[in-house]
């Protein structure tokens, strides 16, 4: 199953508490990478162990006993993941997770405690997924005036192809037009005025909703 609406992308960029059950599910573009049982959220919900779904956009902790009690937490609000020593209820003095996350200004922080398996494995997977997800960041980003030209030609990026580029394309915006280039490669849209390259935007593919 999906997300019924899929308009809108806020999985990677809240953290949210005891959603209901139509949030928790997959929205279109996001996959499972890992799921880990029987895992203690040790701060909020000490001695309640659940499973801690890891996406390419969140973490989703959903408790085993009562399913609206959950987390989800979006890669983009987390400041740090560590380890620590903490008091498990069921597990007794261990080494979990520490993940801080920031978001509307508030600041959270979530222990989770690995009861099944040792909570190095689970550190290292959450890390590297959110290693990958800071470091494609670039692919996700609108960015205007940005160093997208390097002598006159487009900085590719890793993998990709340039499909078209086509001169004299207007840019119009609040009843005004400057004049210039739009490159379409596999990836993105750029476009960047002929008089001023460093005058440009750029727009990645899957963003688009619809053209017309």
């Amino acid at each position: 199953m999906v997300e019924q609406d899929p308009s809108r992308v806020w999985q990677d960029r809240e953290v949210k508490f005891d959603v209901s059950n139509n949030l928790l599910i997959l929205r279109p573009g996001e996959s499972e990478i890992d799921l880990v049982d029987k895992v203690e959220d040790t701060k909020g919900n000490n001695g309640d162990s659940g499973k801690l779904y890891i996406t390419n956009l969140r973490l989703l902790w959903i408790s085993s006993v009562r399913s609206r009690i959950n987390l989800s937490i979006g890669y983009k609000c987390i400041v740090s993941i560590n380890t620590r020593r903490t008091q498990s209820k069921l597990k007794g003095v261990v080494e979990a997770v520490n993940i801080l996350t920031k978001h509307n200004k508030t600041q959270y922080e979530f222990i989770f405690t690995n009861l099944s398996a040792e909570n190095f494995q689970l550190y290292s997977t959450i890390l590297n997924v959110h290693r990958a997800y800071e470091t494609s960041k670039i692919y996700r980003e609108v960015k205007l005036r940005g160093a997208l030209l390097e002598n006159k030609q487009l900085k590719l990026l890793p993998q990709e192809q340039t499909y078209n580029t086509i001169n004299g394309v207007w840019n119009l915006c609040n009843d005004q037009g400057t004049l210039g280039t739009l490159i379409i490669t596999n990836v993105r849209f750029v476009w960047h005025s002929s008089i001023n390259e460093a005058f440009n935007v750029e727009r990645f593919s899957f963003k688009f909703k619809s053209c017309s």
